[in-house]
């Protein structure tokens, strides 16, 4: 294999690491915007001095309308499977935490799709050279 095909076949594995990398990128912000509103839904639930009516997702796109007793506390999946039992504040200040560890993940991954964006660029840069002294 030539020196300008191991080239081009960088620049291609290049591209599919930036592809998954932005993929990547989009999921988190999704997960992201999810915990914003679920934060915003436990401020109104803290706000609360008794009950309220919810709807429950049952899955399939089905809704009950349900009353929830005791909107002070919550189960909250801290990982692993394991549920644990947390007042709303604390519920609320463990989603912001966690929309934190996303904030960073994606700003790492940006900076790494930025050296792969880089790194592209230069192997594109050394092609066009070497084409442009082939034509002469």
């Amino acid at each position: 294999m030539g020196k300008d095909e191991e080239r081009y076949l960088i620049l291609q594995q290049l591209q599919n690491e930036a592809e998954a990398i932005q993929r990547k990128i989009v999921e988190l912000e999704i997960v992201d915007s999810q915990l914003e509103k679920t934060i915003e839904s436990l401020e109104y639930f803290k706000s609360l001095d008794d009950g309220v009516e919810a709807l429950m997702n049952l899955g399939g796109g089905v809704f009950a309308y349900v009353d929830v007793k005791n909107a002070k506390k919550l189960l909250v999946d801290v990982g692993a499977g394991v549920v644990v039992e947390k007042d709303v504040g604390d519920a609320i200040e463990f989603l912001k935490k966690k929309r934190n560890d996303i904030k960073k993940s994606v700003t790492n991954l940006e900076q790494v799709l930025q050296q792969i964006a880089d790194r592209a660029r230069q192997i594109q840069k050394e092609l066009a050279e070497k084409s442009e002294k082939e034509e002469k």
